[in-house]
């Protein structure tokens, strides 16, 4: 496959690390799209609530792996930290071995009562609200939390250049998105556009 891929980049003029990292994001966009259907699936079979951040139980990796074919889609190529990689269990309950981070939706008060249930309904922009995201290298949360403080943020916890110079985001439609660092706003988490961040 690489020799392919070498030979493809010699053919086209383009460099092997420029082709690398084209590669590495369209699977990354691969993999959040098939978590976000399992996530449009899961919601389906649970009276549109999404999985709740629950102290004791499965957490969402697990919630969503029966709605998947395998777990593939839980590493995601360019992180080195990568449950296949590390040879960790990527259903752990214990800590997070994916490499995605899910919303924590901290601006509905799920953060505080973990007995929250929000649905997918209560989300009025679907396309333009971020339910996964991709933490940095060697992060173990679940939850991206906006109002967490040290090592919980956003500013902390997420990576905003896991490929070239941005990243992949999984959307409430399903739909996944390369965005740029320079075009990335975290006010994308939020379900409730009011919400005044700390």
């Amino acid at each position: 496959m690489i020799t392919i891929l070498l030979a493809l980049a010699a053919v086209v003029g383009m460099n092997w690390p420029v082709l690398r990292a084209q590669t590495q994001k369209t699977t990354a966009l691969n993999n959040m799209r098939t978590i976000g259907a399992a996530l449009r699936l899961y919601t389906a079979d649970h009276l549109d609530t999404l999985p709740r951040r629950v102290s004791e139980g499965d957490k969402w990796p697990k919630l969503l792996s029966e709605y998947m074919d395998g777990t593939q889609a839980y590493a995601a190529v360019g992180d080195p930290n990568n449950f296949i990689a590390q040879k960790t269990d990527p259903l752990s309950n214990k800590r997070n071995n994916t490499s995605y981070i899910m919303n924590g939706f901290s601006d509905v008060g799920a953060y505080k009562n973990q007995e929250v249930a929000v649905r997918m309904m209560q989300i009025e922009h679907p396309s333009e609200t971020i339910l996964f995201g991709t933490p940095k290298s060697g992060s173990t949360h679940f939850y991206m939390d906006l109002v967490e403080g040290d090592n919980g943020n956003h500013v902390d916890v997420l990576n905003l250049e896991l490929y070239e110079h941005g990243s992949t985001y999984t959307f409430a439609d399903g739909s996944a998105r390369y965005i740029l660092r320079q075009n990335y706003d975290h006010r994308m988490w939020l379900v409730n556009r009011d919400f005044t961040l700390p």
